[in-house]
């Protein structure tokens, strides 16, 4: 269990790596999207002022760079798929944000997302197992066809929840962290559980961590860049390819109960996928007294925001505040089901 150095090496350059790159990189970005015109109004202050977008580029690149150097230490090819899902999910992400894609459209091709996942499976069995491990009831058998048909479900909905969950500053980069840091540690204890603990797997995971970690200190309150459906997608798409690496399938789910129950009752009220710019009505607005409120317009979107509004208005900074209290609890869950998993 204990890490060699070269394992250690993995872990050190898998987080530092994509700090560096944003730390050095994106004040610089910000800039250049500004000075190009690259903004949006952020509708939940007062006089809606402009900020830089998408990060979502930046936010790939210092993925890959991560992940690459988790390759270079381990030679494996596990970052090798987490990069190829990232890549392919922020482009189509990026297109969004440039051209837009339809409500049906873009989980479509967050399907077509999956393909590296089962396609490396094929050519390198050790990749994943093709089963799902449930706390008190253990593992389900194994089943390729089965397990692939689940992976292409999984994808639009993982993408699509953190894509709708990403309307407020820092919300998503702090989501994401916590997120990703209960995954980190329900990988670690199913690791502690299984002869020979691949380290590559556990460094791979770090990136993703970093790079919301660091994003999180420009998208936070108040935001100086969002991260657009670039940004959005990637996390979503690369947070459910590292579940399932992990074998830790059921724990991610938990951990994002969050953002899974905003997105079915977005869906769910509106019937169906609509891009919330084609939608009637917003599901809040910002009061006289720069408060957020719930809106009370018939067509507004059920969201989980706006269940939270309905209570008393809050600022923008005390309401992601409280999402994130939301996703820390979801992520302790999270690690007791690790733990109730693989501990037991």
């Amino acid at each position: 269990m204990l890490p060699s150095a070269s394992d250690l090496m993995g872990i050190v350059l898998a987080f530092a790596v994509p700090c560096i790159v944003l730390v050095t990189v994106m004040p610089r970005y910000i800039s250049f999207l500004r000075a190009k015109g690259s903004v949006a109004s952020d509708v939940h202050k007062p006089g809606a002022p402009k900020v830089a977008t998408p990060a979502g580029p930046m936010l790939v690149l210092a993925l890959v760079l991560g992940e690459a150097a988790v390759y270079l230490v381990h030679e494996s090819t596990i970052p090798v798929v987490v990069v190829e899902v990232a890549v392919f999910a922020g482009a189509i992400g990026l297109y969004d944000d440039l051209k837009g894609l339809g409500g049906i459209v873009k989980p479509a091709l967050m399907a077509l997302v999956a393909v590296p996942l089962i396609v490396e499976q094929q050519a390198n069995q050790s990749l994943y197992t093709a089963q799902l491990y449930f706390p008190f009831f253990g593992s389900t058998g194994t089943h390729f066809i089965i397990f692939a048909i689940l992976i292409i479900a999984a994808m639009p909905v993982a993408s699509n929840a953190f894509n709708m969950l990403d309307s407020f500053n820092g919300e998503i980069s702090g989501f994401t962290l916590i997120a990703s840091a209960s995954l980190i540690i329900g990988i670690v204890m199913r690791g502690y559980v299984t002869a020979g603990f691949n380290w590559d797997r556990l460094a791979a995971t770090l990136p993703l961590a970093a790079v919301a970690l660091c994003f999180y200190f420009y998208n936070r309150y108040p935001a100086r860049i969002f991260d657009g459906d670039s940004g959005s997608l990637m996390f979503g798409a690369t947070f459910a390819t590292l579940a399932i690496l992990g074998g830790v399938e059921i724990a991610a789910l938990v951990a994002v109960i969050p953002a899974v129950i905003n997105s079915y009752y977005i869906i769910l009220s509106v019937r169906g996928f609509v891009e919330h710019k084609k939608m009637g009505a917003r599901p809040t607005y910002l009061g006289e007294d720069g408060k957020l409120h719930a809106s009370d317009q018939p067509g507004a979107p059920t969201t989980l925001v706006r269940m939270i509004l309905l209570g008393e208005p809050r600022s923008e900074k005390e309401l992601v505040n409280f999402i994130l209290v939301l996703a820390l609890f979801a992520g302790v869950l999270s690690v007791l089901t690790s733990a109730i998993t693989w501990l037991r």
